[in-house]
């Protein structure tokens, strides 16, 4: 890890509530850079921080995205963190995220195939077999809250969906 990023991540430990699972969207903010995303500062027109974005050049892809608490909400604002994992296997526990998202959401994709734009797409199963679907040219899913106890397995995610990436980049 450059100085650079180190800075980054310790920066984003500043922004980050002990109760905000600090350590661990830190250890995921690491593993991110281990896997080659450069950490990013996301600043709105105020000139508030309010995320953290996690960036690789070379698949042109945003993996993470750890938003702060705003500064003037440290009482009630809390810390969450979105990603990219369409490509990867994943626990009945975040595939329940992928359902609250897709649910919560006017973008639902209801084709059986891929649209021209999308690399992918993430699906939720109901126990009936019925499905519905969101794009995932531009979603970043919801993490949050999550446990020590997930964090392998998003790690795992994370590298699932960066090696789909690469396999991808590497075809055009």
């Amino acid at each position: 890890m450059t100085e650079n990023q180190k800075k980054k991540i310790e920066e984003l430990r500043t922004a980050l509530r002990e109760d905000d699972c600090k350590e661990l969207y830190c250890e995921i903010a690491k593993y991110a850079t281990e896997l080659g995303y450069l950490p990013s500062k996301t600043i709105n027109a105020h000139g508030v921080l309010i995320a953290f974005a996690f960036t690789k050049n070379k698949v042109g892809k945003k993996l993470l995205r750890i938003n702060v608490p705003h500064p003037a909400s440290w009482n009630s604002g809390k810390g969450s963190a979105t990603m990219a994992y369409f490509a990867a296997e994943y626990s009945d526990f975040f595939h329940e995220k992928v359902r609250q998202a897709v649910e919560g959401s006017t973008a639902i994709c209801e084709r059986d195939e891929l649209c021209e734009n999308c690399a992918g797409r993430y699906v939720y199963t109901y126990p009936d077999g019925r499905t519905i679907g969101r794009c995932a040219i531009h979603s970043l899913m919801g993490l949050s809250p999550f446990g020590v106890e997930h964090l392998d397995e998003i790690k795992n995610m994370m590298k699932m969906q960066d090696e789909f990436w690469l396999k991808q980049s590497n075809k055009v």
